[in-house]
């Protein structure tokens, strides 16, 4: 059973649920990622590497093996929250992202504001963007993620350890620096036909 935390239902309002994993299999995601992981730098939507848009260190989850367990997971959640708060058009989402932002000082990874709408090659768009937060927040600082409502507003997503956060691919967020240890997250998208 999912614990939901809503705003009042508006229209593309981001919204979060608070216990998909426990602290024991985030800690174990953390875990086998390091061990098992291929990763590479992050990269942008042109699929090139751009050190002033986005430092971080990406690796993928595959649905088969030890990690289908969280792939049916985070689908049953998807389907939760998409019935009860968004009600977009979804017909699946694209793997699991492994995101590693460490503190470097002046060389702290983050990402810059960016959206996440993209086209696929079968014709559907990203939709439905969500994070999973791995990482315990007190063993970092910094690294807040800024989901922008309009020019002057934002919301911070939540720091909870094993908590989702759903939002529209088309909002416009950003990572801010880490300045002291690693962010670990889980990232990924919701396709489905564009909209209209």
């Amino acid at each position: 059973m999912f614990l939901f935390h809503l705003r009042p239902n508006l229209a593309g309002q981001p919204t979060y649920v608070g216990n998909l994993l426990t602290p024991e299999e985030c800690k174990a995601i953390i875990s086998s990622g390091e061990r098992d992981l291929k990763f590479g730098p992050g990269r942008t939507d042109d699929e090139r590497v751009h050190d002033n848009i986005r430092k971080s260190e990406i690796g993928w989850l595959s649905p088969e093996g030890e990690y289908r367990w969280l792939f049916d997971r985070i689908k049953d959640c998807i389907n939760a929250v998409n019935s009860d708060w968004f009600r977009y058009n979804l017909i699946g989402f694209e793997g699991i992202q492994f995101t590693k932002y460490s503190g470097r000082g002046a060389q702290s990874d983050f990402y810059a504001s960016h959206t996440d709408l993209k086209s696929t090659e079968i014709g559907t768009i990203r939709k439905l963007s969500f994070s999973v937060q791995l990482s315990d927040p007190e063993t970092y600082d910094g690294g807040g993620v800024l989901l922008y409502e309009s020019l002057s507003a934002s919301a911070t997503m939540s720091k909870t350890l094993g908590s989702i956060t759903f939002f529209p691919s088309y909002t416009i967020h950003e990572v801010l620096p880490v300045t002291r240890g690693v962010r670990y997250s889980l990232v990924g998208w919701a396709h489905g036909p564009a909209f209209v």
